[in-house]
C-alpha cells in the first residue's frame, strides 16, 4: 500500500506570532490534498529580519537552528526528511532560505574561525534545505497542474470552486504580491492561476512592482516613510475596491499586517487575507463576498 506523501510545514515566525489561522488554513487545505503535514517544532525565525538590518551574525544563528529542524526526523519516525518538501506561507521567507542562507551560513562560519570544510558544510546543509523549500501558492499550482493532467490521481479537495450562491461567477479580489516574491523569487503567476482554480478572480494592484513600505525593521526604523508608502498602496487598491474587489489577498503576512494596520488605523474592515485562508475558505465552499468578510471578523483579536 502506497505511503500518504509527506511535506513539512515552514510557517514563519510572523505567522505564528500574529495570525496562527493561517498556519491552521494551510495545514488543513494540504491535508485534504492526500498529504500528511508535518510540524517541526524546533523551527523558529529564518533570520531575515536580522538580515536585511546588517545583524549577520545574529541572523545566521537563526538560520542554523532553522537548517537543523527540518534537517530532524518527526519523533517516532526515523524516516528520511532529505527529500520531503517544505511548503513555505511567506514568499519573502522562502527567498531568505533560497538566496540567502546558504552564503551566509558559510561566511559565518569562517567569521566564526571554523575550518573551511565546517564552512561548506553549513553551506551545503543551507543548500539542501533550499531545494526543498517551495512557497505555498507555487505548491499549489503544481497540484492543479497535477490533478488536471492525471485526475485520476486527485486530491481529495476541489480542484474547481463553483460560486456560492450569492456570488455570480468569480469572486473578484485584490492581490499582492511582495517584493522578495517577485524579485527574488520571480514568482508573480502561480498564485494568480491558483485563485483561478479556487473560484476567484485574482487582480493586480494598478502600481504592482511597488513596495507597501513593510520591509521589516524598515518599518520601525523609518516609519513615516514606511507608512507614506503603505497609504500609496491603499490608494491603488482602490481600484479594484471600486470594481468590486471582496478582498486584499497576499503570500506574506508581512505585507498583509502593513496594510491591514493602516487600514484599521483608518477605521477601515476592508478583509485582507492570506492566500492560505482564501483557498481553505474555497475548498469549503465558502468563498464568498459574505465568507469572506466572516473569515476576517473571526480572526478576532489576530493581527
Amino acid at each position: 500500500m502506497p505511503q500518504t506523501p509527506r511535506v513539512r510545514l515552514f510557517v514563519t515566525c510572523m505567522v505564528d506570532l500574529f495570525r496562527p489561522r493561517v498556519g491552521i488554513a494551510a495545514v488543513r487545505l494540504l491535508e485534504r490534498r492526500g498529504l500528511a503535514v508535518e510540524f517541526p517544532t524546533a523551527q523558529t525565525c529564518c533570520g531575515q529580519f536580522a538580515f536585511n538590518a546588517g545583524h549577520h551574525k545574529e541572523a545566521a544563528a537563526m538560520g542554523r537552528q532553522l537548517v537543523r529542524a527540518f534537517e530532524q526526523a518527526t519523533p517516532g519516525d526515523a524516516a528520511a526528511v532529505a527529500d520531503v518538501p517544505v511548503i513555505a506561507l511567506s514568499g519573502s521567507c522562502a527567498a531568505m532560505v533560497s538566496h540567502e542562507l546558504p552564503d551566509l551560513l558559510e561566511r559565518d562560519a569562517l567569521d566564526r574561525g571554523a575550518a573551511r570544510a565546517t564552512a561548506q558544510r553549513w553551506r551545503r546543509r543551507a543548500e539542501s534545505l533550499a531545494r526543498r523549500v517551495v512557497e505555498l501558492s507555487v505548491w499549489l499550482e503544481r497540484d492543479v497542474a497535477r490533478v488536471n493532467s492525471n485526475p485520476a490521481e486527485g486530491s481529495t479537495a476541489p480542484t474547481a470552486t463553483q460560486p456560492g450562491p450569492d456570488t455570480v461567477g468569480p469572486v473578484p479580489v485584490a492581490w499582492h504580491t511582495g517584493c522578495h516574491m517577485r524579485r527574488l523569487l520571480q514568482v508573480t503567476e502561480p498564485p494568480i492561476h491558483v485563485l483561478e482554480a479556487a473560484g476567484a478572480a485574482g487582480h493586480e494592484l494598478p502600481d504592482a512592482d511597488q513596495c507597501c513600505g513593510f520591509g521589516g525593521t524598515f518599518a520601525l526604523s523609518e516609519p513615516e516613510l514606511s507608512a507614506a508608502m503603505a497609504d500609496t498602496k491603499l490608494q491603488a487598491l482602490a481600484t479594484p475596491r471600486a470594481d468590486g474587489a471582496a478582498c486584499l489577498v497576499s503570500a506574506d503576512l508581512g505585507c498583509l499586517l502593513q496594510l491591514g494596520g493602516r487600514l484599521q488605523r483608518a477605521g477601515d474592515t476592508y478583509p485582507v487575507l492570506h492566500v492560505a485562508e482564501l483557498v481553505d475558505l474555497a475548498d469549503q465552499g465558502e468563498l464568498t463576498p459574505l465568507g469572506i468578510a466572516r473569515a476576517a471578523e473571526a480572526r478576532g483579536g489576530e493581527g
